[in-house]
C-alpha cells in the first residue's frame, strides 16, 4: 500500500512540475487535465491541489486505492490480507481526491463513467466523488471499464466540455462531425 501512496505523490509532482513548466513557458495558459481510471484519480488530485486548472475531466475516475484493491484482491479467505487492508485504509484516504477540496473552478469539473463498471464501482468510487465535486457535469455511458473507447457519446461529452472550458474552438468539432 506504501507503494501506491508513493506512486501517486510522486505522479502528482510529476503533473504539477509540468504545469509549472508550461506556464513558465507561456503567460496565463488556459491548462485542462483529462485523466482516465487511475489518471483519473491524479486529474482530481491535481485539481484539488492546483489553483490554475480552466478543467478537470474525470474518466471512470477510482478515489479510494484501498477499496479498489481490497474490491479486486480477492482476499475474502485471508484474514491477514483482509487486516492488512483495514490497517491501510487510513493510508488510502491520503492519496483520496475526497480528503481535499477541489480548486478547479465548478463549471470547468467534468465527469464521465460506465454504469456497468465492475472494476471502477459506480456507486463506490464515482458517484462519491461526484457528490464531494458538488455535482458537476457527468455523463453515464452504458458499459464497463473501458466501454468508453469508440463511445460516440463520451466523446461528444469530452469535445463539449473542452468547448465549454474554452480550450477548443467549436468549429473543428462541428466539421469532424
Amino acid at each position: 500500500m506504501l507503494d501506491a501512496v508513493h506512486g501517486a505523490a510522486q505522479a502528482v509532482w510529476d503533473l504539477r512540475r509540468l504545469l509549472s513548466w508550461i506556464r513558465s513557458q507561456q503567460a496565463d495558459p488556459m491548462i485542462g487535465l483529462n485523466g482516465i481510471s487511475l489518471g483519473g484519480l491524479l486529474s482530481a488530485l491535481v485539481a484539488s491541489l492546483d489553483d490554475g486548472l480552466t478543467c478537470a475531466i474525470l474518466g471512470v475516475p477510482a478515489v479510494d486505492v484501498v477499496d479498489l484493491i481490497g474490491r479486486h484482491a480477492g482476499i475474502s479467505g485471508h484474514r491477514r490480507l483482509r487486516q492488512t487492508m483495514n490497517t491501510a485504509k487510513p493510508i488510502g484516504r491520503r492519496i483520496s481526491p475526497l480528503a481535499l477540496t477541489p480548486r478547479t473552478p465548478q463549471s470547468g469539473r467534468f465527469i464521465y463513467a460506465g454504469v456497468a463498471d465492475r472494476l471502477v464501482h459506480p456507486r463506490d468510487q464515482v458517484t462519491r466523488l461526484w457528490e464531494h465535486w458538488s455535482k458537476p457535469e457527468i455523463h453515464w455511458y452504458r458499459g464497463g471499464h473501458t466501454g468508453f473507447f469508440g463511445s460516440q457519446p463520451v466523446q461528444r461529452f469530452v469535445d463539449a466540455a473542452l468547448v465549454q472550458s474554452g480550450l477548443v474552438d467549436p468549429a473543428p468539432l462541428r466539421r469532424r462531425r
